[in-house]
């Protein structure tokens, strides 16, 4: 599993947590870990073009 995998889920799960007591500070974590595991392969996607 990629870093950027590890980091997503990390900061979507403790976001979540957050965002049950404090929903303005958790809400900002839960987006930031979404977009990390949906961008995890963008890098492998752009070498194999440039190849």
């Amino acid at each position: 599993m990629r870093s950027q995998m590890r980091w997503g889920i990390a900061l979507t799960v403790i976001g979540a947590v957050v965002a049950l007591l404090v929903p303005f500070y958790g809400i900002p974590l839960v987006v930031i870990g979404i977009a990390l595991i949906i961008w995890r392969g963008r890098e492998d996607v752009i070498d194999e073009i440039k190849e």
